[in-house]
């Protein structure tokens, strides 16, 4: 890109001095008037070729934009496709989450539920079975807080 920027500063300066140079010759033959109108006819030439060139330039402009766009609206598609596959896999997976929860709620109330209960039941049937035939543990942890009360008192004395 510098190469090209320097040539193109090049040829302006060289065409500059060569322009200079020329109008100094004509006005020294007395043809300058005539140079005049070959420079005009030069420059109009050169502006029609211009506006060709933009036109040109528009035109193409136009087709990239065109081609653009129509390969946008595809691609546009398949991204909203994308998100509404997303969007139904988020809400499957949710409806997996829910009964996956409901399964395990019905498990602990049917399954485990009535298990832990009956295992609570005897548990304490257990229990009360010892406080009554006085082998319990009720009547150790009594006997134990007691020990500790006395040893507690005769500490203190």
């Amino acid at each position: 890109m510098r190469g090209a920027m320097k040539n193109v500063i090049i040829g302006t300066v060289v065409l500059l001095v060569v322009l200079i140079v020329g109008i100094i010759v004509a006005a020294i033959f007395g043809v300058l008037l005539d140079v005049l109108y070959i420079f005009l006819m030069l420059l109009a030439a050169l502006m029609v070729a211009a506006t060709f060139l933009l036109v040109y330039w528009v035109i193409m402009l136009i087709r990239t934009i065109t081609t653009v766009r129509e390969e946008v609206t595809p691609l546009l598609a398949s991204v909203q496709e994308t998100a509404d596959i997303f969007k139904d896999t988020a809400k499957t997976a949710g409806h997996a989450v829910s009964n996956v929860n409901v399964v395990s709620q019905l498990a602990s109330e049917f399954a485990l539920g009535p298990g832990v209960r009956a295992v609570a039941a005897l548990v304490t049937v257990q229990q009360i079975a010892r406080v009554l035939f006085g082998k319990g543990h009720v009547a150790s942890r009594y006997e134990e807080r007691r020990r500790q009360q006395m040893e507690a008192g005769a500490g203190g004395q």
